[in-house]
């Protein structure tokens, strides 16, 4: 059988251009930036925007003028008339090459060659004049020997209208002139670019205008040096007037955060509390210098169970799970070279304002036009991060799950990328934020973090702050109630009868309030318990289909994973069992405790020892509750010896009959706690980044029922017996209450 070979190329309409233009630029705000962008690539030291009769529809015009090093012939015909050129970022080998601009070293924030695309999406007529500095190279192409300007100017002109969709593009020639009359130059003096687009296709309005004003404040990085590069918007009206901008407000922050991770993954962090208006509650700043365990250092390891989780959420195998965590803990750079991150949040109710804002109306104002967290790439930004409705980093989604979480719209924050290092943070073609590529996602994966050690200290002040406001200190339940007795009781009341009754209704409420604390804390018992079972069940049922299809039936395997089933049902079980105030053995709920977690130690290579003397057997507690406190202990232990680097990683069981009662430690060989006990058993004090903040606020309620929670420190380790290669998170468990 003969076969026939056809050939046949691509042969676009010229309407193409039109059709790119509209759907890569979004909008026309984007479209004016992507010019400018085009402006900052040529080593301009400013560009202008001018609006011309923007209230009339048929005369409007805009003009993008720069003074930057313009356009040769050669650029025109094989760069400007050829879209999707890489001169800006040519391809070597499968890698992007960046090539830095010959006068100020820039690097290019165009990469992909559809910039010009913007004036489809503005116009349908454009005029293009520039006048080109001559740059020379020595041999090696490196060094500047001379420059010069061009002795011609190019003048082209094109009608996108006689680019219709019965014609083919290349059946369309552009022509342009090359003049070389310099008393007809509109660059006499100096090299430059010139862009005047008429026949605009959209009326442009002052909400627009503003808008746009608004953007183009905000394309240049905060960081840019004063006069380096510049943006000038004029428009013939007054429709700029008594604009306000974010550098009014930026500095009466109350809470302010400054952090930089270098390609290390090393950390420097420093945040700020103060009150400009309210000098009495004081200021509070942390930095490396005062808390350098806390502050400065690598934070690499913390990334590592946002990494897992990423991996478990997409259901690998665990085989590749483990192979994928060792080629993350083996590089050891970050592949976009790190970054710095300024943030500033703010309070909106009336009385907070009132603290720190000098106008409050201009600071609601500004926020409501300003929030969001902008995302900067050397001096220019990257869009659309920090836009209107772009929750980018799901501040607010956090928001919803745990209120000690700011709002996105109590935010102005800046993130600053170094452009040459920041390659593998691909801009998608769209200009809608970056490509979600794995470099994005560990680029996230950062910032959440650090927002999470952020939110932590914010919290401190925010409830400290709250709380002067007030005027009072807030006090839990129990202790207001026995004040409440207290004060009847020396109350000058002429009725003992009614005395009497106000009394045993106070007893009432109190006796109310335990019980209904009892029922709340058996569901979050239960339910912690029934989670960590369920998520082990649900990747074991998949390995046992695996092993009963699997011929000849390997029954050691099946055994054990039949045993592995049998206690992850049984430690559900033996939470929902009806408990009550009775002896429990300690060693049997203490290894039910970290059987509900073998699999989970088991992959991350977690070691424990259980310490138990003979003589110390039982104690007198509902045996849910007690199962409860070991688990959230446990499991604290288990997430943050996942976030070191060292080879035997354990937890220490240890319990010994004291005096009056019985105490059990729980010890690691972990980071170790970074805040106070207070802070630690506050409801929704976390520094997990998915953490919800009651686990040890559950641990310490139980444990006021049968005793106290304690921490301990690293000095007192010896005094209880326990080795000092636990110098993590060690938490003593005193069971001293009805004991007997």
């Amino acid at each position: 059988m003969s076969v026939e070979i056809k050939e046949k190329h691509f042969k676009p309409k010229a309407h193409i251009l039109t059709l790119l233009g509209e759907e890569l630029i979004k909008n026309p705000v984007m479209a004016i930036y992507e010019l400018v962008k085009n402006s900052y690539d040529a080593d301009a030291n400013e560009v202008n925007v001018y609006f011309r009769d923007v209230d009339n529809i048929d005369n409007a015009a805009i003009v993008i003028e720069d003074d930057g090093t313009g356009m040769t012939t050669e650029v025109v015909e094989d760069v400007w008339l050829e879209p999707g050129s890489d001169f800006r970022k040519p391809v070597v080998n499968g890698e992007r090459q960046i090539v830095k601009s010959p006068l100020f070293n820039r690097i290019p924030m165009g990469e992909k060659g559809v910039g010009r695309f913007a004036v489809h999406k503005l116009s349908t007529k454009i005029l293009l004049i520039s006048r080109p500095l001559i740059i020379e190279y020595d041999e090696d192409n490196k060094n500047i020997i001379t420059q010069y300007l061009a002795d011609y100017e190019i003048e082209l002109y094109i009608n996108w209208k006689d680019f219709s969709q019965s014609k083919h593009l290349s059946d369309i020639p552009i022509k342009w002139k090359l003049r070389k009359d310099e008393s007809t130059f509109r660059f006499k003096e100096k090299s430059g670019t010139y862009i005047h687009l008429s026949g605009l296709k959209e009326t442009w309005t002052k909400g627009m205008a503003r808008d746009l004003k608004g953007h183009t404040l905000s394309m240049l990085s905060p960081r840019v040096k004063e006069g380096s590069f510049k943006i000038n918007l004029n428009f013939d009206n007054q429709w700029l007037s008594d604009f306000p901008t974010v550098d009014k407000i930026i500095d009466e922050a109350p809470f302010k955060l400054f952090a930089m991770v270098d390609e290390n993954y090393n950390l420097t962090f420093e945040y700020k509390f103060s009150l400009e208006n309210n000098k009495e509650i004081g200021i509070r700043k942390i930095n490396a210098v005062e808390n350098p365990k806390l502050y400065e250092r690598n934070i690499k390891g913390e990334i590592k169970p946002y990494i897992r989780k990423e991996f478990e959420l997409k259901e690998y195998p665990k085989e590749i799970i483990e192979d994928l965590l060792k080629t993350f803990d083996e590089s050891l750079e970050l592949p976009f070279g790190g970054f710095m991150f300024e943030l500033n949040t703010f309070d909106l109710d009336s009385q907070s304002l009132k603290d720190y804002s000098v106008e409050p109306p201009l600071t609601r104002k500004i926020l409501k036009e300003n929030s969001g967290i902008k995302v900067y790439k050397g001096d220019l930004r990257v869009f659309d991060y920090g836009e209107k409705g772009n929750d980018w980093l799901g501040i607010d989604l956090k928001r919803v799950q745990d209120t000690s979480w700011f709002s996105n719209n109590l935010v102005i924050g800046f993130v600053y990328l170094d452009a040459e290092n920041s390659a593998s943070l691909v801009e998608k073609t769209n200009r809608e934020g970056f490509v979600e590529n794995q470099s994005f996602i560990l680029f996230k994966y950062l910032l959440d973090f650090i927002l999470t050690q952020f939110k932590s200290e914010r919290s401190k002040d925010r409830e400290k702050w709250l709380q002067f406001n007030k005027k009072e200190t807030k006090s839990l339940f129990d202790e207001r109630i026995s004040l409440f007795k207290n004060l009847l009781e020396n109350a000058d009341l002429n009725d003992d009868e009614k005395k009497k009754k106000i009394l045993e209704e106070a007893e009432n409420i109190e006796k109310k309030y335990e019980e209904d604390k009892k029922i709340l804390l058996i569901p979050a018992g239960v339910g912690m318990t029934a989670s960590v079972a369920l998520h082990e069940i649900e990747k074991l049922v998949p390995r046992m289909e695996e092993t009963v299809k699997t011929i000849p039936l390997k029954s050691e395997i099946i055994t054990d994973q039949v045993q592995e089933l049998k206690q992850y049902t049984e430690g559900i079980i033996s939470v929902l069992r009806k408990g009550g105030e009775k002896p429990v053995n300690i060693t049997d709920a203490v290894n039910r405790a970290f059987n509900n977690y073998k699999l989970k130690l088991s992959d991350r290579k977690i070691n424990y020892i259980i310490d138990i003397p003979h003589n110390v057997e039982t104690i007198n507690c509902d045996k849910r509750f007690f199962i409860t406190v070991l688990m959230n202990i446990i499991d604290n232990s288990i997430h943050w010896l996942d976030t070191v680097y060292k080879e035997n990683k354990e937890i220490y069981l240890k319990a010994i009959k004291e005096e009056n009662g019985i105490s059990i430690f729980i010890a690691d060989n972990g980071p170790g706690f970074k805040d106070d006990i207070s802070e630690l058993i506050r409801p929704f004090f976390s520094r997990k980044s998915d953490g919800i903040g009651i686990g040890l606020y559950l641990v310490d309620t139980i444990m006021l029922k049968y005793g106290k929670f304690d921490i301990i420190g690293s000095m007192e380790l010896s005094d209880f017996g326990i080795p000092e290669k636990y110098t993590g998170a060690v938490v003593k468990l005193i069971f001293n209450k009805n004991q007997l």
